[in-house]
């Protein structure tokens, strides 16, 4: 079987959600990532954003731009108070030529 992944312009506005454990894994255990707090923060308030939701594993996965133009790939969990950060990298090349070309 085939996973599809529809991503759609239709976007969550919730605030994001932050504790020390989100903060620790997306700030500081992927140094070679170099991507901070504030650029996943920009791509998930990204108004070009795409969102695509996983339902197989109940997580939402946001292409989007931070202020500099970096692409970058976020992937969230729907929690009560908003959406809770999960991962972060940059998005491939490949990815963004599909997205821009």
């Amino acid at each position: 079987p085939y996973t599809w992944i529809v991503y759609t312009a239709l976007h969550d506005q919730r605030p994001v959600v932050w504790d020390e454990r989100n903060r620790k894994h997306l700030g500081e255990d992927h140094p070679e990532r170099r991507i901070s707090l504030r650029e996943v923060e920009e791509v998930l308030a990204d108004t070009g954003r795409l969102e695509a939701h996983l339902a197989e594993r109940e997580e939402y996965q946001v292409v989007g731009r931070t202020s500099e133009g970096r692409w970058l790939v976020v992937v969230w969990i729907d929690q009560p108070q908003g959406r809770y950060p999960i991962h972060a990298r940059p998005a491939s090349k490949r990815l963004v030529r599909r997205l821009t070309g």
